[in-house]
């Protein structure tokens, strides 16, 4: 398979939880990297249950980075309004 170069400027704390979560996997960070992005993916092509699943996921990763750019909450939807749990 030919494979290709991907660069993409990450925040320093997720650069490194990157790196570890690498290491503790005996992998490279960019089979790291590749892997993650391979599932992300399948999860995305998958059944209704993975892409909730996934949606889920990144809906909590843009909610943590809002709030940690001091974004104010009022008047915000819940996850439960988003995704009618």
């Amino acid at each position: 398979m030919a494979t290709t170069q991907l660069n993409a400027r990450v925040p320093e704390e997720l650069a490194a939880q990157v790196r570890a979560s690498a290491s503790r996997a005996g992998m490279s960070i960019g089979d790291y990297v590749a892997s993650v992005l391979e599932a992300d993916q399948a999860a995305a092509a998958g059944s209704r249950e993975l892409r909730e699943a996934r949606a889920r996921m990144h809906a909590a990763a843009a909610y943590r980075k809002w709030l940690a750019a001091g974004q104010p909450e009022s008047g915000a939807m819940s996850m439960d309004e988003v995704f009618g749990g």
